[in-house]
């Protein structure tokens, strides 16, 4: 039987014992989610001036600056394309891919979209601070829901939610959003985004890497193991599964089995249980710290916080996206209708078994007290950056110049939005 049927049988013995009453749009394969994904997953890093390019070097050879900075000096993560308004088009992320420190630096930003440009924005900084203080300016390119410091308790204070937007003529494909409420319990979703290997150990040596300049996305699925009310949680983070993401995927879009994003992923398993051996950007007292099956399984639907954060991988929620962004008076015309074939084959390709070809495509299942319990991960060797570093590395005089941060581009608020699309 063709791999591909294995998991497509395995994931639909899965979820026939899950059948809810309501009638659901029809189911679509990984390679259909992954089509969908390919087209608005976006790569997001700050832009590599040479002060940030020799604190690169010095915090790999020297453990005292390691130590410094054990979540590493430069942080590229991911987001998905969520509206377009005129020539603005606007990414959903997480706001701990934005660190105060590089926003207080006035540090440029790239967004690297399906075709491979980097859209490069200045003027990034939305002089709030960390903690937020102060109001939503109408000229930001970013708006963040909560923000990131290092001398922050938790590193994250309030919503780990931020939308960034870039200009571009070309057309790009947005995602359709969904509604987290038509998850259930052990329904498959699928995250996409962007693997830092960097923040991984050699599985030889058992040392973190050097350098590696080769990025490719990562397609990863599994179960939905809780879901609880965004302020009951930890910065908001309310959807929790089972899967093998990668540092590095944060802000990228978790997709449900009908290609509608529902959240955006934010916590992955490098910290959760026998995995963070796997990592070396992690707290030590971790690396201790292993969890069996049984005591995993004895928590899925279950709704308590703490045991839901510590045990599983986690997303914000959308819905809860949607209730802040109107909030603050934000108004953008999202996509909410269903995936069309036309949208699905323009990236469509088979998911492979063999590295030699188009990826990697690693599919788990194995019995326990939970039951039949399927995950897997496609390593798409056509979605890939071969240096970026080179990507990243903008010019100087693009960096220095003096560029007005209001204007269409930014994230608008109200009237003056519905002003630029006259």
């Amino acid at each position: 039987m063709l791999l591909k049927q294995i998991a497509l049988k395995s994931l639909g013995s899965m979820l026939l014992s899950c059948l809810v009453a309501t009638p659901v749009l029809a189911e679509l394969s990984p390679e259909q989610i992954n089509s969908i994904a390919r087209q608005t997953t976006v790569l997001i890093a700050p832009g590599l001036t040479p002060e940030l390019i020799d604190e690169l070097e010095e915090n790999r050879q020297n453990p005292l600056a390691r130590a410094k900075n054990p979540d590493g000096v430069w942080n590229p993560g991911s987001g998905v394309i969520i509206a377009k308004e005129g020539t603005s088009y606007y990414v959903l992320t997480v706001t701990h891919n934005f660190k105060q420190r590089h926003l207080d630096q006035n540090l440029s930003y790239g967004i690297r979209t399906s075709d491979g440009q980097v859209h490069e924005i200045t003027e990034v900084n939305d002089d709030r601070g960390c903690p937020l203080n102060g109001r939503v300016g109408q000229d930001q390119r970013l708006l963040r829901f909560g923000c990131y410091s290092k001398y922050m308790p938790n590193r994250v204070d309030g919503f780990d939610l931020a939308i960034v937007s870039f200009e571009s003529d070309k057309e790009y494909a947005v995602a359709p959003l969904g509604s987290p409420d038509a998850i259930n319990m052990m329904d498959t979703v699928y995250i996409s985004g962007w693997p830092d290997p960097e923040k991984e150990q050699d599985a030889l040596t058992g040392k973190c890497r050097g350098r590696v300049a080769r990025r490719q996305r990562r397609l990863a699925w599994g179960p939905v193991t809780g879901k609880i009310n965004p302020a009951q949680g930890q910065n908001g983070y309310g959807i929790f599964y089972l899967d093998q993401t990668r540092p590095g995927m944060s802000g990228g879009p978790v997709f449900d089995s009908n290609g509608f994003v529902v959240g955006v992923h934010g916590r992955g398993s490098a910290d959760k249980g026998q995995l963070v051996r796997q990592y070396c950007s992690l707290p030590k007292n971790l690396n201790n710290t292993t969890f069996e099956s049984e005591d995993i399984a004895a928590q899925v639907g279950g709704s308590d916080p703490t045991i839901l954060h510590t045990r599983f991988s986690s997303a914000q929620n959308l819905n809860n996206f949607s209730k802040i962004t109107t909030q603050v008076g934000m108004k953008l015309s999202f996509n909410r209708s269903a995936p069309s074939q036309e949208f699905i084959q323009a990236a469509l390709i088979e998911l492979q078994s063999d590295q030699r070809t188009s990826g990697t495509f690693d599919l788990f299942a194995e019995n326990d007290v939970m039951g039949t319990r399927v995950t897997g991960t496609f390593d798409d060797t056509e979605d890939a950056v071969d240096d970026i570093y080179d990507l990243f590395k903008f010019k100087l005089e693009n960096q220095l110049r003096d560029e007005p941060s209001s204007g269409c581009g930014s994230i608008l608020l109200g009237d003056e939005r519905e002003r630029c699309k006259k």
